[in-house]
């Protein structure tokens, strides 16, 4: 487990295509948020455990904003990609559909539409089932989504008629004529009309004989007259009577039905009727080790979470419930569980989401009765979770009344090593009061105080002796540098450029900052502290710092330029013979540069402050 932490702890997932920013991975919904862009939610959606109430405007927890073209476009490409799982596509799409202004729903699925079009005219798509998953999404997307029943024809109007000519022309293989005739018969129940006749209650009794649930679903969702949707409900709602296990549902059908309707639930009411007992089914709930991740500047905290015997961080996933949380009440005949979704219409007795409460401070109940956890955290909150130890606990009560508890896997990440340096250059280092607090013997908890900021930070024992928290001298200043030697002379004709003067030493470099003065008082409870003291008075330290590098000498100057040459003047004389007037002279060279000046000498390192190190006093009782 230490190896794989410490695996976890230094593991970095990018992840990205084509003309795509990369993400780091794990991506948390608060960090999402900070994004708010198309390609950041396909990154946060491919993580395991990744949940669609980031998409979700009427969820609690952090969410991106509003659906428009670009975040349509690559919403549709990740599901294309196969990057983002297609039921969890469909959660996000349907909830951002749902918020989405007019125009924006109708651009998502005209996006869609083409999408569609494109898989299913593929030639793999009849024999690759992920393929075929896709378009389950996007279709079901279409056929479930809110009852605004013309916001789509537009959009989807040219996918509707190639799917018409290529059903009417045997186009489609057999699953994409299955697809097609699903999807073009729902356009169809939109106009009231189904099996080329309009949909009237006889047709719902017909539906009802033949035990055919999905399709009066499907009438549930897509008939224009609420009157013929209310009555395929209470179909519905009949057929689970007749189906249910529980005596007193079938005995008290009238009853439960219109409380169904009403409702949407059969809701036990568990103030009047406690549970009496209850359980877990442990493999229907997600196990995993959970992490925390601290930022010690910025004194915040985030928990991850991480399988066993895999080293990739994730989130932590949401905790539905519902079929895992087992509660016997009084009058119910067989255990119950959690009420269905509202349009499941199922009549099975349950207890409401909201009589359900998970007892610990980062887990909250959001719509839909699913728990989910806060992902980020300030530093204090976070140091109030060591309570915990190495176990995340959850426990679960009903009605106030604990029944049931399971447990996760716990610890931290070890943090960076805190430095905290004075201010400017070659200052000391700040004073620092430390109590370090080690009454649980697997784990150390900082309380670290400079001045007005205190620091905070956790860390497991065996991560310990590679924490280090130091008061550090800042580094001095650097010397200043030399200055520039003069240019040489010019020469004039026929002369040599005069030398170029040498540069200037640099100045010495100013002293570090000394250490300053480390305070530690360590608690270990009615332990021994011998091994405790032996390690923090190595890793916690007060550090001198660096003296300040010497300036650089200053660069000679260059050499003076040659004065120009002169040519030879000549004439003839009256015997034809030539006379030299002048012998001329040549171009003068330029002159020597000058030297550069040395550097100067480095400042001195400062001196360590004094770490002083106590044990605290346990009180007498």
């Amino acid at each position: 487990m230490k190896l794989e932490l410490a695996m976890a702890g230094v593991l970095m997932t990018v992840v990205g295509c084509a003309h795509e920013p990369n993400f780091r991975l794990p991506m948390t919904g608060a960090e999402l948020a900070t994004y708010d862009t198309g390609p950041a939610l396909v990154a946060y959606l491919s993580q395991p455990d990744a949940s669609a109430e980031v998409c979700d405007a009427k969820a609690r927890g952090p969410r991106v904003g509003p659906l428009d073209g670009p975040m349509g476009e690559a919403l549709v490409r990740g599901l294309t990609s196969g990057r983002v799982p297609p039921a969890l596509w469909y959660d996000c799409a349907d909830a951002l559909l749902e918020r989405a202004a007019p125009q924006d729903a109708a651009t998502l699925l005209d996006q869609v539409g083409r999408a569609y079009r494109a898989l299913v005219k593929d030639s793999d798509f009849e024999k690759t089932p992920a393929m075929q998953d896709r378009v389950a999404a996007m279709q079901k997307l279409y056929l479930e989504r809110k009852n605004r029943i013309h916001d789509a024809h537009e959009a989807l109007g040219e996918l509707f008629d190639e799917l018409s000519v290529a059903l009417a022309n045997h186009r489609l293989g057999p699953i994409g004529t299955r697809f097609g005739t699903a999807l073009v018969a729902a356009v169809d129940l939109e106009r009231g009309r189904w099996g080329g006749r309009p949909v009237d209650v006889a047709m719902l009794d017909a539906l009802a004989a033949s035990q055919d649930e999905e399709t009066l679903h499907l009438f549930v969702d897509r008939l224009p007259n609420e009157d013929l949707r209310t009555e395929a409900r209470r179909r519905i709602v009949r057929l689970h009577i007749a189906a249910s296990p529980f005596p007193e549902v079938q005995a008290h059908a009238d009853d439960v039905e219109e409380r169904v309707l009403i409702r949407g639930a059969n809701v036990l009411a568990t103030n009047e009727q406690p549970a009496t007992r209850g359980w877990l089914d442990e493999t229907r709930v997600p196990m995993r080790g959970v992490l925390v991740r601290q930022d010690l500047w910025a004194q915040t905290a985030t928990l991850l979470g991480y399988r066993d015997r895999e080293p990739r961080l994730s989130i932590l996933p949401d905790l539905q419930l519902r079929g895992a949380l087992m509660v016997e009440v009084p009058g119910a005949s067989h255990p119950v569980t959690l009420c269905a979704p509202r349009k499941e219409l199922d009549p099975t007795p349950c207890v409401a989401a909201a009589d359900v409460q998970l007892d610990n401070p980062v887990a909250y109940l959001d719509k839909g009765g699913i728990f989910r956890f806060v992902d980020r955290l300030a530093m204090k909150d976070a140091v109030a979770l060591t309570s915990m130890h190495d176990r995340f606990t959850l426990p679960v009560s009903v009605g106030h009344q604990r029944l049931a508890s399971f447990e996760w896997p716990f610890s931290y990440e070890r943090p960076e090593s805190l430095f905290l340096s004075g201010d400017g250059s070659g200052s000391d280092g700040p004073r620092l009061v430390v109590k370090v607090d080690h009454r649980d013997p697997h784990r150390y908890v900082f309380d670290v105080t400079q001045g007005a900021r205190t620091f905070l930070a956790v860390v497991e024992a065996y991560d310990a002796n590679a924490f280090l928290l130091a008061s550090r001298g800042a580094q001095g200043e650097t010397g200043a540098g030399g200055s520039s030697g003069s240019t040489g002379s010019s020469g004039g004709e026929c002369s040599s450029g005069g030398p170029g003067g040498d540069g200037g030493p640099g100045g010495d470099g100013g002293p570090g900052g000394n250490g300053g003065d480390v305070d530690v008082e360590v608690d270990c409870g009615d332990a021994s502290c011998a091994d405790a003291v032996a390690l923090l008075s190595k890793t916690i330290r007060s550090v001198g710092g660096a003296g300040g590098a010497g300036g650089a000498g200053g660069s000679g100057g260059s050499g003076g330029s040659g004065g120009s040459g002169r040519s030879p003047t000549t004439h003839t004389d009256s015997d034809g013979n030539t006379v030299t007037d002048d012998a001329g002279c040549s171009a003068g060279s330029s002159g020597a540069s000058g030297s550069n000046g040395s550097s100067g000498s480095s400042g001195p390192p400062g001196l360590p402050g004094h770490v002083t190190l106590r044990v605290a006093v346990a009180p007498r009782s």
